[in-house]
């Protein structure tokens, strides 16, 4: 065997190895405290198993896109819901928001299973890990109906993230309607919310329901966004009184700054006793490269997310 084929062995060797490394370690179990992280290039993921297998903070360099239990102690990090809200009122099953999951690592990924919905008899198995590939994390939502009658249910993902920024998406086929229309617009196709505080309705709804088209909604704060994507669906199979991308604006306080949820739900699907479907989303945190205008109507932002997402 030659020098130069046993040197390219020792490489291969040596990447599968770091590969396989990179796998095992970008899910670390916290001992101390249950918790569980993904991570990915100096970004951090954390889920707490005991909190609903609740997204706690989504970090790059330190600074968390997510608000913390200071802000909202009820509606915080990153939670998962079964649409449509008219099923259960208020608040969400305790089970699937925020009652303790069963977790466990398995290949490169937290596998997290929900105790049964009192209501619906719904289970929800949140799997959870990284891509190095496109620099993603990647959330996979089983719904299982363990129940003995069928079910109609949609997938809801409810992210709550710092006032005073941007969100965005592409318009789909119906008009919006909510109490935040007064801080929106459309552009180029492209429906943009920008908080404002001033403009919070004193009474009625402080949201907003629409329509998406492509598959991707974003938030921007200050020069970091976060990009989602998630599989289009028609208003057709959207679930009633519902939107396939949603918004709130929480009320703002003198000691509280507020939050804002940027939400979509996948399609509305009927589920026979033992049966399940799965939905996916994945998540691109990045920070806005120089040069790219950040103000709400950019085109230069559209196509940016565009090329992310692709």
């Amino acid at each position: 065997m030659t020098a130069f084929k046993i040197g390219f062995m020792a490489a291969c060797y040596c990447l599968a190895a770091c590969l396989a490394s990179f796998g095992q370690k970008s899910v670390v179990p916290e001992t101390a405290n249950g918790r569980y992280s993904v991570t990915l290039n100096g970004q951090v993921m954390k889920i707490d198993p005991a909190k609903g297998g609740r997204i706690t903070s989504l970090t790059m360099d330190g600074t968390d896109f997510l608000t913390d239990s200071t802000v909202n102690d009820f509606n915080w990090g990153s939670t998962f819901w079964l649409s449509p809200q008219s099923d259960w009122n208020w608040p969400p099953s305790p089970e699937i928001d925020n009652k303790p999951y069963q977790a466990k690592v398995q290949g490169n990924a937290v596998v997290l299973t929900s105790m049964k919905d009192r209501k619906s008899g719904i289970v929800v198995i949140k799997e959870i890990s990284s891509n190095a590939d496109n620099q993603s994390f990647n959330l996979k939502f089983t719904i299982r109906n363990e129940s003995d009658r069928e079910q109609r249910v949609a997938p809801w993902e409810v992210t709550r993230v710092h006032t005073g920024g941007t969100a965005f998406f592409p318009k789909g086929k119906d008009n919006a309607r909510g109490g935040l229309l007064s801080s929106t617009s459309v552009s180029d196709g492209i429906f943009w919310y920008v908080y404002q505080k001033e403009k919070l309705p004193v009474k009625g709804d402080r949201q907003i329901y629409a329509d998406g088209a492509e598959g991707w909604l974003a938030q921007l704060n200050g020069d970091r966004i976060l990009i989602k994507k998630f599989p289009d669906i028609t208003p057709e199979q959207t679930a009633p009184k519902e939107g396939e991308v949603e918004l709130f604006a929480s009320e703002v306080t003198a000691t509280n700054p507020g939050y804002v949820e940027i939400e979509h739900q996948g399609a509305y699907t009927a589920l026979k006793p033992g049966a399940s479907f799965g939905w996916i989303t994945t998540w691109f945190l990045r920070k806005l490269p120089a040069g790219i205008d950040p103000s709400p109507g950019s085109r230069s932002l559209v196509d940016y997310v565009r090329k992310v997402v692709k």
